[in-house]
């Protein structure tokens, strides 16, 4: 019985110190991220040079620059985020990225101009590719499946080619009847 006793008791304190140790690891991811958020808020994350490689500072920073319309700028940021290894954290940066290119490319289709037109259909072929990207990592992430459409409908060149691609499950085709593109079937995929 007393050696029952002593093997309850080890086992008690082994489980309060990882308990504690659990506790101390999340206390200092706690503080990083409030003060992140601290950084965000007084607008002084750029004031941060270098930025450290966590790709949560990293996301943070291109938000902020994005907010600030420096598309660029948030896209570089986004695409060190996209490398983070919490697949959460890498599917938003794949969105966001896309975004970015997105903005990009409507900036650029206000502007006329053959080689304008050019670099819109290169901003919308790279946002394309990033919520593909997103929905790959997250199939349920709504947002990147609803501005995949929205970009496929305003894209003026996929539109007017009948562009179709039938190698991955995520392509959004134009339809035959009216005109509004649709989401070829799957189990995983779709909007709500």
């Amino acid at each position: 019985m007393a050696r029952l006793t002593r093997w309850t008791t080890a086992i008690a304190w082994a489980l309060l110190a990882a308990a504690l140790v659990a506790t101390a690891a999340f206390a200092a991811r706690w503080q990083s991220a409030r003060r992140v958020n601290a950084m965000i808020d007084a607008r002084t994350i750029e004031t941060m040079k270098p930025l450290p490689d966590d790709p949560r500072v990293r996301y943070a920073a291109a938000w902020d620059v994005e907010r600030a319309q420096r598309y660029d700028e948030a896209i570089r940021y986004y695409t060190d985020a996209q490398a983070a290894s919490d697949p959460a954290l890498a599917s938003r940066a794949w969105f966001a990225l896309g975004n970015a290119y997105f903005q990009q490319g409507i900036r650029a289709s206000r502007q006329s101009g053959e080689a304008d037109a050019a670099a819109e259909n290169a901003q919308f072929d790279l946002a394309r590719d990033a919520y593909r990207s997103a929905l790959r990592i997250d199939p349920w992430l709504h947002d990147a499946r609803y501005n995949l459409e929205l970009l496929e409908r305003l894209a003026p060149t996929r539109s007017r080619d009948g562009w179709r691609r039938n190698t991955d499950p995520i392509t959004i085709q134009p339809s035959r009847h009216n005109g509004w593109t649709t989401i070829e079937e799957s189990p995983k995929r779709g909007l709500p």
